[in-house]
């Protein structure tokens, strides 16, 4: 049945999920899972909607489309994120598994055998794939096609080019060692640039956090709360003959304002936006913080939720202290 209900999903869809299931070595179907969650997340996101409609006055349509979207790409979210932290933990750990492979060699063993003792449990995923490489080699494959097996388990750009470069080095006959232990000393000259310009550019990430944490929380919570206290003195003031004014057309919204009228913006809508907006912009510095940092914008996501409860949490402080200090004006 699951199968069935994945097939209505894109191409793209199914094979993206079955990398994801490579890199992060889930044994699982990937039509199976696609449709299974197709199904739990159109009853949950049913469920959700109607909920929200009786209890808060929301859409059900739209709340509906908003929630299957959201628990779907969650799920591809958490998938994603895993790979690509067990994927920057192997850029890190490379470099040594490269030099311990070629210290195997120089010291007798043969590639595969080399493969094998260099998988070890400190190196995480990249041990099972040396040791998958070296059984593959032993049982027939060819060591560039071993190699490139590796690079296909693991979401690492840097370690698919080092296997690609070590194939290369393999066909054209080279020596295997020297070229691990040189592509080991490149490696970590580039992760020494990368840590300085990391520390270079850290001043404008903490730009970007303050900005998101305070600043604009702070000034939504002000500007709100003003709006607020405005309202409040506005409906205690005395009316004005609107009438008695010009007829002017420059002056059609100075008679709608001094009437009250109820197409004027108000502190529920000042609230909303403010809301709203706050939570976009944490959004938004998220991704901008993943890509300083690391250069792909998925990997800002885990520091979502974090500051999206310290944005909020400063938001709603700031208008408890204004409505504390000038609470006699509202």
């Amino acid at each position: 049945m699951y199968e069935r209900i994945s097939s209505f999903l894109p191409r793209p869809i199914i094979d993206e999920l079955r990398r994801q299931f490579i890199y992060n070595h889930i044994y699982i179907d990937e039509r199976k899972f696609a449709g299974f969650m197709v199904l739990f997340t159109l009853l949950l996101s049913a469920g959700v909607s109607v909920i929200c409609q009786y209890a808060f006055g929301l859409n059900i349509l739209l709340t509906f489309i908003a929630s299957a979207i959201g628990l779907f790409a969650t799920a591809y979210l958490l998938l994603r994120m895993s790979s690509e932290s067990k994927g920057k933990f192997v850029d890190t750990i490379l470099p040594d598994a490269l030099q311990l492979i070629a210290s195997n060699m120089r010291s007798g063993l043969t590639t595969e055998r080399s493969l094998f003792v260099a998988g070890r449990p400190e190196f995480g995923p990249l041990q099972y794939e040396l040791r998958n490489a070296s059984k593959r080699i032993s049982s027939g494959e060819r060591t560039d096609v071993a190699l490139h097996g590796i690079a296909l388990a693991i979401n690492s750009t840097v370690l698919a080019k080092t296997m690609w470069l070590i194939s290369r080095g393999i066909k054209s006959g080279g020596q295997i060692a020297d070229l691990l232990f040189q592509l080991a000393d490149d490696l970590k000259s580039q992760q020494a640039l990368e840590e300085e310009t990391r520390s270079n550019i850290s001043i404008y990430v903490l730009l970007i956090l303050f900005s998101a944490v305070f600043g604009a929380p702070v000034l939504f919570g002000i500007s709100s709360f003003i709006v607020q206290i405005l309202s409040k003195q506005m409906a205690s003031a005395p009316q004005i003959d609107v009438d008695s004014l010009p007829t002017s057309s420059n002056l059609s919204t100075l008679k709608g304002f001094a009437a009250g009228s109820n197409s004027a913006i108000g502190p529920d809508f000042i609230m909303t936006f403010s809301l709203i907006t706050l939570f976009f912009t944490t959004i938004f510095s998220c991704l901008t913080i993943g890509v300083i940092n690391t250069g792909k914008e998925i990997n800002g996501i885990k520091y979502m939720i974090p500051l999206l409860i310290v944005a909020y949490i400063v938001f709603f402080a700031i208008r408890a202290v204004l409505q504390v200090v000038f609470g006699n004006l509202v």
